[in-house]
């Protein structure tokens, strides 16, 4: 066996319990000691859900671990294990997200993982050692804000229940009495509504919860995360089972955590319910009908780009309370729109209303920018900007993302319609600071030829004229061909025009800017690339302000456009259509 000794180049003998009532100047634990029963701390498999997957990159994390050096995150810079590790300050790169992931203990997770797959019980000793050096940490007092944040509350809690689990099954000394204080601590700040909100934090809080209630043998603690874990369902879900936090990848993990709770309730005797899982079939269908042609997620919200192993539906989608809507089609050329106008969540929402991401046989012509990260940098602050987005909005007003657009829809979708010839969507945004002027959205896609169309309107009694800007943020491989007056964008072998039916005061393309920063697209957590924006100007307080054709020119010919009374006249290919709003 493994001498303890050897696992760190730090170590200190932490307190025993009588010491730990005296030695420590912050007795964090000891109350919980002291009203402990003598009962062993008992650790089922079943409650054991490891914070990670075993993945290509576990045994370089683990392995690293063993060496002092850690990496809290994938591809974040790594820091060394030492006295000074809690007290990591990478703000200014990071924001709060490296210290969540330091406090989450998420390098135990591999470490552990780890562990699992060699039975090498220098992982364990390891992740033991980290633990306690937490231990340490917090009970001699720290102001450190992640410590207690909900999110690394939560995920601590799993990690420490895997590591009991793991441990209790070899010869490694455990002090229970300290565990069992340092799990009802645990407990008692996740089971604090003042910390809890009905949103993906909340929910891995009462994951935590209901294992931690079933380990401590204390049922009021599974019941609270177990009701709650109701509750927020039915705040975070629309009417078509899609998760409201105005992200894909969200979706996705919120799904999977509770399809994974639903697994542990099933092994206990319990369940959400009949209505909970029929939802939650509901909630599987969406990524499919969401998916772009070339299988990933469009990058709405703090979503990545990366590709998705999750079979491709080609059907329409509107969704007013998520506020989302999808058109397209699969032949002969799979063409496909995303529409973003509305939300009833904060959370992870951008200032993306009334934006439109574009692919066109697989190929990305429209991106959303994607997250690039959580913290209050330059580079974020433009990310989730309205200028950073396919979008239609007011050059000279902004407006605020607002609980309260749940309840009064300022911002929202405001009509569809799906017949054989085409699909035809509306948006709407109301909620400009300092103007009652509401901006309106079209976007018109045809089943029959590559053609989008796109009429942007204001309804306002100003008399003096408003200045308005229309922005095409394109993918960062797309070339730009001005030709007549418009553009033609190509992009892996095919190519769509840009074309204005409407006078406008100024076009132009903004080129890429790291500095401003303008026109970049997030190509993994902190990275960005240079793109290419097509941007339109025009000053006006008349009901129609621009009139836009996307098309196919290969396909597409004679394009006109014409906007009167409330209706767009189109003809293409020497046929003619009116459409209403």
């Amino acid at each position: 066996m493994v001498s303890q000794d050897m696992s760190a180049v730090f170590y200190y003998q932490l307190p025993n319990r009588k010491g730990l009532n005296s030695d420590m100047s912050n007795e964090m634990f000891t109350e919980y000691i002291k009203e402990q029963d003598e009962s062993e701390l008992e650790v089922l498999e079943n409650d054991v859900f490891p914070l990670l997957k075993y993945k290509t990159g576990t045994k370089m994390a683990a392995d690293n671990a063993l060496e002092n050096i850690i990496i809290p995150f994938t591809n974040f810079d790594p820091v060394k294990f030492d006295e000074n590790y809690w007290f990591t300050d990478k703000k200014k790169k990071y924001g709060d997200s490296y210290q969540l992931y330091i406090q989450s203990m998420r390098v135990c997770a591999e470490i552990l993982n780890e562990y699992a797959q060699t039975e090498d019980e220098r992982y364990l000793y390891k992740a033991k050692e980290i633990i306690m050096s937490w231990i340490h940490f917090v009970t001699n007092g720290t102001e450190e804000k992640m410590v207690w944040y909900d999110h690394p509350t939560a995920s601590r809690t799993q990690v420490i229940i895997q590591f009991l689990f793991l441990s209790k099954k070899t010869s490694i000394e455990i002090d229970e009495h300290l565990f069992k204080a340092v799990l009802q601590k645990h407990g008692e700040v996740l089971s604090d509504d003042s910390k809890y909100k009905n949103n993906n934090h909340g929910l891995m809080m009462d994951k935590a919860l209901m294992v931690l209630g079933n380990v401590l043998n204390d049922s009021s603690l599974f019941m609270r995360g177990y009701y709650r874990a109701i509750d927020t369902f039915w705040y975070s879900f629309s009417y078509n089972g899609i998760h409201i936090e105005n992200s894909p990848d969200y979706h996705m993990m919120v799904t999977r955590m509770y399809e994974e709770i639903e697994q542990y309730l099933n092994s206990r005797g319990k369940s959400f319910g009949t209505n909970i899982n029929r939802y939650l079939e509901l909630a599987k269908i969406y990524p499919q009908i969401l998916l772009k042609p070339d299988r990933a997620f469009p990058a709405i919200g703090d979503s990545g780009n990366a590709k998705k192993k999750v079979n491709k539906i080609y059907r329409n989608l509107y969704d007013e309370e998520a506020g989302i809507s999808v058109l397209q089609y699969g032949s002969p050329k799979p063409l496909y729109v995303s529409f973003i106008s509305g939300y009833s969540s904060k959370v992870h929402k951008h200032k993306d209303d009334l934006s439109i991401t574009l692919n066109y046989n697989g190929a990305d012509f429209f991106e959303d920018p994607g997250k690039y990260n959580y913290s209050k940098t330059k580079e974020r602050k433009y990310i989730i900007s309205r200028r950073a987005h396919s979008s239609f909005f007011m050059k000279e007003f902004d407006y605020t993302i607002k609980p309260e657009n749940r309840f009064d829809r300022k911002v929202r979708l405001k009509g569809y319609i799906d017949n054989s010839i085409y699909a035809h969507v509306i948006g709407e945004n109301g909620d400009y600071n300092g103007s009652s002027a509401v901006l309106a959205r079209n976007v018109i896609l045809f089943k029959n030829a590559p053609l989008i169309i796109i009429i942007d309107n204001v309804d306002t009694t100003v008399r003096h004229k408003l200045k308005f800007t229309q922005n095409f943020n394109l993918a960062s491989n797309v070339e730009i061909e001005d030709i007549e007056g418009k553009y033609r964008l190509t992009s892996k072998g095919e190519s769509l025009c840009v074309e204005q039916f409407e006078k406008i005061d100024e076009r132009r393309i903004i080129s890429g800017d790291f500095e401003k920063p303008v026109a970049i697209n997030t190509t993994g957590f902190g990275k960005a690339e240079k793109t290419n924006q097509l941007r339109y100007e025009k000053a006006s307080n008349k009901g129609n302000v621009y009139c836009t054709a996307i098309y196919d020119d290969n396909v597409v010919s004679d394009v006109n456009l014409v906007y009167q009374d409330d209706s767009v006249h189109i003809e293409f290919n020497g046929e003619q259509y009116t459409i209403y709003q």
